[in-house]
């Protein structure tokens, strides 16, 4: 795929995009899905990059992009394709630190260490990690430890209900028991959240 062919077909993922939001979605149009699938597919082969939900993600267009889009999102590519080619000869810990040094995006870092893009691992990569709250090794071994479904959805819960404040100790006792260490700043910087919002939290 030469260059003139690669911003066709981005420009054709698009456009297809745009005409399935308008037809109602895949499921009103799968043919034209499965096409759209087809060109992800290949814009991502020539970067030599994954064919997963991440990448695909970031092949996503609201309307018809500009050429300077354009020009911003085969820059990108390229350099997650440099950070995949580069990713096999360093290790988790190695990764994590380069992160923090060059202040890469999380959305990017998480995915090349296989762990899930969530509200804890988020924070934890932004609040903790790149503040310097604890030694790289410590981040990476907790990110690690909270990267199963289980954890994942009891944290997220702490985010999207207040439930678990009604006996907040108990919870966040609960949860270092099972080994998380910033547990305790992470439902500090919910409630923190929740009353900058103007919602009063009684005991807090």
């Amino acid at each position: 795929m030469n260059e003139f062919e690669l911003r066709a077909a981005i420009q054709k993922i698009a456009e297809i995009e745009v005409s399935l939001k308008k037809k109602g979605g895949p499921s009103r149009s799968g043919q034209l899905f499965d096409k759209l699938l087809f060109i992800q597919q290949e814009v991502l082969e020539h970067f030599n990059l994954p064919f997963n939900p991440f990448y695909q993600g970031l092949l996503q267009f609201e309307a018809t992009p500009w050429d300077n889009e354009i020009d911003e999102l085969i820059a990108l590519l390229e350099k997650e394709s440099a950070n995949q080619r580069h990713k096999s000869k360093k290790s988790p810990i190695d990764l994590l630190k380069e992160a923090k040094d060059a202040d890469r995006d999380p959305m990017f870092v998480l995915s090349e260490l296989g762990i899930s893009t969530h509200v804890y691992t988020l924070f934890i990569y932004n609040d903790i990690l790149m503040y310097e709250q604890d030694e790289p090794e410590k981040i990476l071994e907790e990110l690690y430890l909270v990267n199963n479904d289980d954890l994942l959805n009891t944290l997220g819960n702490m985010s999207f209900s207040t439930e678990w404040i009604e006996d907040a100790e108990k919870n966040i006792t609960a949860l270092e028991t099972r080994g998380l260490k910033y547990i305790r700043k992470f439902a500090v910087k919910i409630i923190n959240d929740l009353k900058n919002m103007g919602i009063k939290i009684n005991g807090f």
